[in-house]
């Protein structure tokens, strides 16, 4: 396993699935208020999508420098452009990124709802594209569309709750300390858990999909290191998903309900708990980042 690799993914993923969520998130967080996609945390922003070129950039000169003996060359680079998916999706990929960042930089916090979706949606082929190169592509014809498609789906889902999270993070963290009204993230805490139902939903339906491509059958999810690798990112997952619900179905409605005074420790247990959610969603990144270069369990 090349570990400078396996790093650079890490980051590239965990900044690509950030990204999409931080654009998505005002959009159905707090749409009533001025300001759309980019106005959220707009540095942030900006910070993450440059992050996500130069992390970008550094995964395909090393994919280059791993096919040739001497290390980096001209001739390789051409030839994964040329001859590879890896390289037309990276172009692509390439292309989209800057796009992201142009309109995060130029619009100087303007409130244009259309360049907020283009925004979006830039940022969703940013991170839904990364599908294309991986073990997706290890099928063919329809089986290979399938399974990509579905990878995008998982990839969008995952993005929509760790971004969110970050943005529902920034914003809790800003009512805390006074800068913005309760009220706001209370609001934007109770809209984000009804749009974790359906990325849950969406993850779940996708993932399953997935493995079915890639485990081949329950013995292999203990037989071999992929599916063990597997299991703990589903014993990671469900982990999130119970503290996702304890915001749900405790500290979000009591925050909702309560007096001006006692909202501040409510804050500080909606904050407690997306770290933890946080914390456990970057494990998991850091196991799709290693599963990435590991051989399918249905392979074996």
């Amino acid at each position: 396993m090349d570990t400078g690799l396996v790093l650079v993914r890490f980051v590239h993923y965990g900044a690509s699935l950030v990204l999409f969520g931080l654009v998505l998130f005002p959009l159905y967080a707090y749409p009533s208020v001025a300001g759309g996609a980019g106005s959220s945390a707009p540095a942030i922003s900006r910070s993450v999508s440059l992050l996500v070129l130069i992390t970008g950039i550094a995964w395909f000169i090393g994919v280059a420098a791993s096919m040739s003996d001497a290390g980096l060359s001209w001739e390789a680079a051409r030839f994964i452009v040329t001859e590879t998916s890896f390289g037309t999706v990276s172009l692509l990929r390439l292309g989209a990124g800057l796009a992201a960042l142009s309109i995060l930089t130029l619009r100087f916090g303007l409130s244009i709802k259309k360049l907020d979706l283009v925004l979006v949606a830039v940022c969703a082929i940013l991170l839904g594209s990364l599908a294309a190169v991986g073990h997706t592509q290890v099928e063919d014809g329809p089986a290979r569309a399938a399974h990509s498609f579905s990878d995008a789906l998982h990839l969008l889902a995952a993005g929509a709750w760790l971004g969110g999270l970050v943005g529902l993070m920034r914003l809790t963290f800003a009512s805390f300390y006074g800068n913005e009204p309760i009220g706001q993230a209370c609001e934007a805490a109770y809209r984000f858990s009804k749009m974790g139902y359906m990325a849950v939903a969406i993850l779940v339906a996708s993932g399953l999909f997935n493995s079915w491509f890639l485990v081949g059958s329950l013995t292999n999810l203990v037989a071999t290191a992929y599916g063990r690798l597997l299991l703990l990112k589903l014993v990671l997952f469900a982990a999130m998903v119970g503290f996702a619900g304890l915001n749900r179905f405790l500290v979000v409605p009591t925050l909702l309900r309560s007096a001006a005074g006692a909202s501040k420790h409510g804050l500080r247990r909606l904050l407690i708990n997306m770290v933890a959610e946080l914390s456990l969603g970057s494990a998991i990144v850091l196991i799709v980042s290693v599963l990435g270069t590991t051989e399918p369990a249905g392979a074996s």
